[in-house]
């Protein structure tokens, strides 16, 4: 994820080169949002060296940052329309139809997500293609390889949230063949209309790119930017949505034990929530105080003194025990002229002054958490995994509370226990909807005060295919349930 600090020139030398490369993206009424032109005819042909390069993979970053992507859509949705969150009656209509259950094809947000996605691979899949025309010199090789392996890692992170938002999860047929979305990894010189591809072919090439990428970066962290280790970070978290427990487990600990990140000490978890880039933070969207979505950020609908309409359930709340940490970040109280007795959110503290909180994509507890849950998946064919998931599970737990007890479960409990602390250590951060789908759960909705359960399968457990991408593209089908 792209930090934006310093980089004020680089901003200006890549900002034309993104916005015509882009234009053909923008949501429109005859336009499909997947169209997509030759490289040559808008400005990718000026990619000569790693300085061209480096200023158009900083553009393709850029797009993650938008407010329909990680700059909000992406996190509220999966929270607002599970078990985490709600919309205050006090409100100014922003994710109304989320909250209520009630999303439509033409619903803007979904729409916004859909195309700042697709401008992740459409600008990836550009400055790929130049990168890999040039005969690379020897003595800027080994950086073209990094920033084609980061270009790669981010077409992959842009695949995967697109499958989790707009198709239904690996496991929803045995072979995978359900409808994905539409894939598309080379640049073209006509206007495409791409099908569907299956779910099995997306993640197919999510791991290919996550794979190749691995192969092609270094080490070396960089804040904001994706390293070997973030690569490995989201594969181990592909393949445990593909659950190949094997990989999933066997990628988390070589993150765990070769990357260079430490879990925060308790004392330190709560403020990490106002810095940027942790010692456990393993991918980061940045924001600074002078780039930064303003009164459209995550955390300007979520502080009490900005828009504040973004609530924790009580149900979330209580799920904490008074001695752990994370409780910290979920305060008791009025909202002024809303709710009584609600729960305001602090993860994201800076939403009414700065409005420059960092989005956190990856974390290392989420890594441990991983390879709980693979190792306990496996457990069940194999009791020696249940050794280790329960020691992986206990390490987050009293990470949060040392008096908490060790977790001891094992099959089906041992499970749930893991998606259980996963929902209390990753709230708030965009993963709840996708856990409970995974792993073919119900959905109970919970607003202030009222209730309501939806049972998998569900068909609006995923978002519909955007009614102007329908309009424009007669080749994809909508998701059922959506027409």
């Amino acid at each position: 994820m792209y930090n934006p600090t310093n980089m004020t020139l680089k901003k200006i030398a890549w900002r034309p080169l993104l916005l015509s490369c882009c234009v053909l993206l923008a949501s429109g009424c005859s336009d499909s949002f997947l169209d997509e032109r030759n490289p040559q005819s808008v400005g990718f042909d000026h990619i000569k060296d790693t300085e061209s390069l480096t200023a158009a993979t900083i553009g393709v970053y850029s797009n993650f940052n938008a407010t329909n992507y990680y700059g909000r859509t992406f996190i509220v949705t999966p929270e607002v329309i599970g078990d985490n969150t709600f919309i205050s009656f006090r409100n100014g209509g922003r994710y109304l139809n989320h909250d209520r259950f009630a999303i439509t094809n033409g619903d803007g947000y979904v729409t916004g997500a859909w195309t700042a996605m697709y401008r992740v691979v459409a600008n990836a899949n550009l400055a790929l293609a130049a990168a890999r025309a040039i005969d690379w010199p020897a003595n800027q090789q080994q950086e073209a390889n990094q920033l084609m392996g980061e270009l790669l890692a981010c077409r992959a992170l842009a695949y995967f949230d697109l499958q989790r938002f707009f198709a239904q999860p690996y496991n929803y047929t045995a072979d995978a063949t359900h409808p994905g979305v539409p894939l598309i990894t080379e640049p073209s010189s006509d206007i495409l209309a791409p099908a569907r591809s299956s779910t099995a072919e997306v993640y197919q090439q999510i791991v290919a790119d996550l794979l190749e990428a691995e192969q092609l970066m270094q080490p070396q962290v960089k804040d904001g930017f994706f390293s070997k280790h973030a690569a490995q970070a989201l594969l181990a978290k592909v393949y445990l949505y593909m659950e190949n427990w094997q990989e999933a487990e066997a990628y988390a600990t070589t993150v765990i034990e070769q990357a260079p990140y430490t879990l925060l000490s308790r004392d330190a978890y709560v403020g990490s929530w106002a810095e940027k880039y942790s010692s456990e933070s393993i991918l980061e969207v940045g924001f600074t105080e002078t780039s930064n979505n303003g009164v459209n950020s995550l955390g300007y609908l979520i502080e009490q003194a900005a828009y504040g309409e973004l609530l924790a359930t009580k149900d979330l709340y209580d799920s904490y025990a008074d001695g752990d940490i994370r409780k910290m970040l979920f305060e008791p109280g009025d909202r002024v002229g809303g709710e009584a007795d609600t729960y305001f959110i602090h993860k994201y503290p800076h939403g009414a002054d700065t409005r420059d909180d960092n989005i956190k994509v990856l974390r290392l507890s989420e890594v441990y958490l991983i390879r709980a849950e693979a190792r306990a998946e496996a457990g069940k064919a194999d009791a020696a995994k249940n050794t280790g998931a329960q020691a992986d599970l206990t390490t987050i737990i009293r990470r949060a509370d040392p008096e908490a007890a060790e977790a001891t479960a094992v099959g089906d409990e041992l499970v749930r226990q893991i998606i259980d602390e996963r929902r209390k250590e990753l709230a708030v951060e965009g993963n709840r909807l996708f856990d409970l789908n995974r792993k073919k759960l119900n959905l109970v909705h919970r607003g202030h005060e009222e209730v309501t359960e939806y049972e998998y399968p569900n068909d609006r457990f995923i978002m519909p295919i955007p009614y102007n991408e329908i309009n424009a593209n007669p080749n994809v089908e909508q998701n059922p349930g959506w027409k």
